[in-house]
């Protein structure tokens, strides 16, 4: 997600009724177990748009552990059922959770319900888009909103208005974090942007006015593209990707990581840091997942560097002057602003102050201290190794300082600190 996205978000807590299954299948318990650890591989999806009904077909991983739990928000559930005999459940507070036995093989649980809209970057809006970051993906469709449970997807849309065109991937092949998957409704017009060496075809989604605005937030978006796929590696999410226009109202601009294809502020469909950014998530924070929220900096400050990166490499001058706008907003930053907490999962990333700036920024400015001290051709050859050995799974911070020693022989650990957990922000420059 680019740092520029400003979200009037509205807190609620849904509580839903509790629901009941009719008989259980035969290998099923009785009473329905709350397993949040019961991690999914697959969700195939079908929305109809129009009568806001919709089915999850869910494969949940084998677990020694009997139950499942998956979170729901203010969905209306109309039946859960297991190879076609109903699966005894509840639901509360958001919660569905299942009567499914231990077992060592996959187990697929079919779930009907319905569903609502969501203003305010909460689910499916009325103007045509989806947005569930970081956790509201329960919604939309049933899921676990952890960004380290990964899963594949299929996603079906019926009854798109007349007129209208849906942007959306219709499967995404890799293990994705749950706010991954999304759809774009609008009067769209598709511009082909040619393809990546690797053979990834790259466009952009405009909406009527907008054509060169798309081309001018476009220009650099192939060769940067590329850029990733040689330095970094292979994208995971498909043959296709690029960016969609999205009209988010009011004061909202940046972009969201929905990759293959991923949302741009309709404000900002102009602004090439913007698409590179996004594009950039293909390899973090969708490409390799975070492990905990607290490691929020392993997504957002790796792509910050890799987007000041790639347009140093392809187009000189923008990306000079993009690392000079990051330096100029670096000096805007409250140094108390968390960038790398030291816990995993205890903090709420809204409620709790960890999507500001500084994760961006002060993450890019640790990797570009590494940068000028190892030289960046090494850096970024840590940064592949590092997306080699975790490429489709959660990881952690720590983990890339460890790659960064090992493959480089510099020792980040006292250049993370200043950069990353002190309480002032270092003057830019080479790591020491």
């Amino acid at each position: 997600m680019n740092r520029a996205l400003a979200l009037a978000l509205v807190f609620t807590v849904t509580a839903a009724g509790c629901g009941g299954g009719g008989p259980a299948s035969p290998d099923s318990p009785l009473v329905p177990v709350d397993n949040p650890s019961r991690g999914i591989a697959d969700t195939r999806l079908r929305f109809d748009l129009m009568a806001h009904t919709a089915s999850a077909s869910i494969t949940f991983e084998p677990s020694t552990a009997q139950g499942a739990t998956l979170e729901v928000g203010d969905l209306t559930i109309l039946g859960v059922a297991q190879s076609g005999t109903r699966v005894v459940h509840g639901v509360n507070d958001g919660k569905l959770t299942l009567a499914l036995a231990a077992s060592d093989e996959p187990r697929v649980v079919d779930v009907q319900f319905d569903w609502k809209h969501h203003e305010g970057f909460m689910g499916a809006s009325t103007d045509g888009y989806t947005f569930v970051w970081p956790y509201f993906c329960g919604n939309l469709f049933p899921c676990h909103s952890n960004p380290a449970d990964g899963s594949t997807f299929t996603l079906a849309l019926d009854n798109v208005p007349v007129g209208k065109t849906a942007v959306f991937p219709a499967t995404i092949p890799s293990e994705a974090p749950s706010y991954q998957l999304a759809w774009a409704i609008d009067e769209y017009t598709e511009l082909a942007l040619g393809a990546t060496t690797a053979g990834t075809s790259l466009s952009v989604w405009y909406r009527p006015g907008e054509l060169a605005a798309a081309q001018q937030g476009t220009a650099y978006l192939r060769a940067a593209f590329d850029w990733l796929e040689k330095t970094i590696g292979p994208y995971k999410f498909g043959r296709k990707a690029g960016g969609v226009s999205v009209n988010w109202r009011g004061a909202a601009s940046g972009g969201m990581e929905h990759h293959p294809y991923w949302h741009v502020a309709a404000s900002a469909v102009g602004d090439v840091e913007n698409h590179i950014h996004e594009a950039a998530h293909g390899w973090f924070g969708n490409g390799v997942r975070i492990a905990c929220w607290e490691d929020f900096v392993l997504s957002e400050g790796t792509t910050t560097y890799l987007t000041g990166r790639a347009l140093e490499v392809v187009a000189p001058e923008v990306g000079s002057a993009i690392w000079q706008n990051y330096a100029q907003n670096l000096g805007a930053i409250d140094p108390a602003e968390a960038v790398w907490p030291d816990s995993c999962n205890a903090i709420d990333i809204l409620k709790d102050g960890m999507f500001t700036r500084a994760p961006y920024l002060r993450g890019a400015f640790f990797y570009r201290g590494v940068a000028l001290r190892v030289g960046a051709a090494k850096l970024e050859e840590a940064l592949a190794a590092f997306y080699a050995a975790n490429a489709l799974a959660p990881a952690r911070m720590s983990s890339m300082l460890k790659t960064i020693a090992t493959v480089t022989g510099y020792d980040p650990t006292q250049c993370a600190t200043a950069w990353l957990r002190s309480t002032t922000i270092p003057s830019i420059g080479p790591c020491h």
